[in-house]
């Protein structure tokens, strides 16, 4: 029984086989594996997530503002831009308010650099206009009508009296002005389109100083050939000039009246 006891006590020391001891390294390899892999990815969550955030600091109040556009507009712009604070959207948005001349502003944004760059869009001008005979900017091919920095806009041709013109009287026009301002439309070039009243429409006015009273904004191809047809009649049987009124064009009636240039106002 004592020999039995003093066995039992005995420590017994195991040895693994080598198949068992692969096993175990590979085992403890691939844990070391993925545990380094493991860190890898925690660290580049970490930096992407900081990435991320990044474009909240690009946006934000410190962030600089590039102007793109044409002169003088850009330098304008980006004066302006530089003096407004906040974001890249509040910038443009101020800008849009102080140049009317700009249909809008878009932005581009470079977060690695935190910068923002603004992209001045235009309007399209297609006619210099006045008001009440002094100038007063331009009229876009929208209907708007706009002020803009000198030598923003060079346009030749016939201007617009806008005094009295509706926003939709003048959005009729800009839709027609190609029609209207395109080289030999009229029996002579035209220099000037005036908005008379609701009842009368516009008038044209000629470099030969022929009046046109044009009437409503309608069937303006067929009026300028009926026109032409018109005045090229009368010319050949009384040469001199005329003035002209299409108000009732629908109803088949081209008027013409001799008069003489020198008592025309």
């Amino acid at each position: 029984m004592n020999n039995f006891s003093a066995q039992s006590r005995r420590r017994f020391r195991v040895v693994a086989r080598p198949k068992d001891r692969v096993r175990r390294v590979r085992a403890l390899a691939a844990f070391a594996v993925t545990a380094a892999l493991g860190a890898v990815a925690f660290v580049t969550v970490r930096k992407l997530a900081a990435e991320f955030r990044a474009p909240v600091i690009a946006a934000g109040p410190e962030a600089r503002a590039i102007v793109e556009g044409p002169e003088p507009l850009r330098g304008l712009a980006q004066a302006a831009a530089d003096s407004t604070p906040g974001t890249a959207g509040d910038k443009a948005e101020a800008l849009k308010a102080r140049f009317p001349s700009l249909s809008d502003v878009r932005i581009r944004r470079n977060w690695t650099e935190k910068t923002a760059t603004l992209t001045l869009i235009v309007r399209r001008a297609v006619a210099s206009a006045t008001k009440r005979g002094k100038s007063f900017g331009f009229l876009g091919d929208d209907g708007t009508v706009f002020e803009a920095p000198e030598g923003a806009f060079m346009i030749t041709g016939p201007s617009v009296e806008v005094a009295g013109a509706s926003a939709a009287e003048l959005s009729a026009l800009s839709r027609e002005w190609p029609i209207l301002s395109a080289a030999g439309a009229f029996p002579a070039a035209l220099t000037h389109m005036s908005y008379s009243s609701p009842e009368n429409g516009w008038e044209a006015s000629l470099a030969d100083g022929t009046k046109v009273q044009w009437g409503r904004l309608e069937w303006t191809r067929e009026k300028l050939s009926r026109l032409s047809e018109a005045v090229a009649d009368a010319r050949a049987k009384e040469p001199g000039s005329f003035s002209a009124d299409l108000r009732w064009f629908e109803d088949g009636k081209v008027l013409l009246k001799p008069y003489q240039v020198g008592k025309l106002r």
